[in-house]
């Protein structure tokens, strides 16, 4: 098993705004990769189980509590249809009593992280899945919520796109104020020999809501990966959602979540 290994991390937070913005504005294109012979077909409209309980088997490929969750591969859509990374993943989406519960498994045989900390720049330090959750198309705002294998967290509360994204490039600096709401998210992570997993449920309270929205509701969601192998260079990128470009931020090419 490669262990993680939390390593302390440098407190400059002029190398950590480097490494932010070289990972979020730098468009990675990957040489030759031949087309599956049946590619996988990502799904562009998701309808949610109602889900409940604990995980029993957490860093299951696919937990007994989201039986009924259809599993939603982790690709390289902007490289061409059904592209699939070197080290895969599986999501899944269900609805409970208190708010969006997501599932991520994550297959990596390099698990690493030198977060030592939540609120950290979490893609430039190692392994991340990246929770992105918009609540419909008549609202700006969205949480973007990072989690690392050694189980520290990133919430970002995005009001809207344009201002994040001011100068075309995202930066650490332009980040740091979106930090500053909590979405109250409850999460539990797991590593094993070869993959780890997140489950992380996202409260309606966090959207303004008291309860779930009513079935039939539209929201966007995605679930993305940064995932390293042997150092903090050239990351493996991949996203359940369809989207044409790098950018992980392009919620039009997001899932449309259906809730019961």
């Amino acid at each position: 098993m490669n262990p993680v290994v939390p390593m302390r991390c440098s407190p400059h937070a002029v190398e950590y705004a480097s490494c932010f913005l070289v990972l979020l504005t730098t468009a990675l294109h990957s040489s030759c990769a031949h087309a599956p012979k049946e590619p996988p077909v990502p799904a562009t409209t998701v309808v949610a189980p109602r889900v409940a309980g604990e995980v029993s088997d957490l860093g299951a490929v696919h937990p007994g509590k989201y039986r009924a969750s259809n599993p939603l591969p982790l690709l390289q859509h902007w490289k061409h249809p059904g592209a699939e990374p070197t080290e895969t993943g599986r999501a899944y989406a269900g609805v409970a009593a208190e708010g969006l519960s997501l599932y991520a498994y994550l297959q990596d045989s390099d698990i690493f992280s030198a977060a030592d900390a939540d609120e950290l720049p979490m893609p430039a330090l190692g392994d991340v899945v990246e929770f992105f959750v918009k609540p419909g198309v008549e609202r700006s705002d969205y949480w973007e919520v990072h989690v690392t294998p050694n189980d520290f967290f990133l919430d970002i509360y995005v009001l809207d796109r344009a201002e994040i994204s001011k100068g075309g490039s995202i930066t650490w600096e332009q980040v740091v104020p979106f930090t500053a709401a909590a979405s109250a998210a409850r999460r539990r992570v797991t590593v094993a020999e070869g993959s780890w997993a997140v489950e992380l449920v996202l409260p309606w309270r966090a959207f303004g809501l008291e309860q779930p929205p009513e079935a039939g509701t539209v929201w966007q969601f995605a679930i993305c990966r940064f995932n390293y192998t042997g150092g903090l260079n050239n990351p493996e990128l991949s996203s359940t959602a369809p989207i044409t470009a790098l950018n992980f931020h392009r919620f039009e090419e997001h899932h449309d979540l259906v809730l019961p």
